[in-house]
């Protein structure tokens, strides 16, 4: 067919495809999308930043916790061990000394130093302040034992904040990602119609020369 200029006619579907077809090959219908999608990958490591040291130190803490509640099982080896492990204090000794002292001298004056009830008193003043410092070593070290396993409970539940900080925010992350995969594909389609399409119409147009 020619036109009543002389040259050739190509139809209106010759002209759209050649528009549908650009469109089509550079149109990068689903670049929003992956531009979106890259934003939620960077924030959800920002986020991932924050909340993994919590979560390592929480689960670091779980097997430490573990040994410290196998250690109280046996509540009276428990205590024994410890025992074991007992050393007089030099504040023990000292007072001991300033107690002999203190009796020698009292004897002295009285005249009972080598007594059976100077040597019993002795004994006494000498188990007393054993004793004290036996009791006041135990309840340090029995205080620094639970300070240990509230330390760890407290790391645990400060994992366990993180590991649902890091849940919801998975979560949150999948529904978004999958919309934007959606609309990324979508418009990957939408152009690949285009281009399809338009070679099509070309086809027609030129077909009607």
């Amino acid at each position: 067919m020619f036109s009543s200029g002389g040259g050739f006619g190509m139809g209106p579907s010759f002209g759209g495809g050649i528009g549908q077809f650009i469109g089509g090959l550079f149109g990068d219908s689903d670049q929003p999308y992956e531009d979106a999608m890259d934003q939620y990958r960077q924030w959800a490591k920002r986020g991932e930043d924050v909340q993994n040291p919590f979560l390592k130190a929480g689960t670091g803490a779980i097997g430490n916790y573990q040994d410290w509640l196998n250690g109280m099982k046996d509540p009276s080896g428990f205590i024994n061990n410890l025992m074991g492990k007992y050393q007089e204090s030099p504040w023990a000794k000292y007072m001991q000394q300033q107690a002999m002292r203190a009796g020698n001298n009292a004897a002295s004056a009285s005249g009972l130093i080598g007594s059976t009830p100077f040597a019993q008193q002795m004994q006494q003043n000498a188990a007393g302040i054993s004793s004290q410092d036996m009791q006041n070593w135990l309840g340090q070290v029995l205080g620094i034992n639970t300070q240990y396993g509230a330390g760890n409970q407290y790391l645990m539940g400060q994992g366990a904040n993180a590991a649902n900080q890091l849940t919801n925010m998975f979560n949150q992350m999948g529904g978004r990602m999958g919309e934007a995969a959606y609309g990324a594909g979508a418009g990957r389609n939408q152009d690949r119609n285009n281009l399809w399409g338009g070679l099509f119409n070309i086809g027609l147009g030129l077909a009607g020369m």
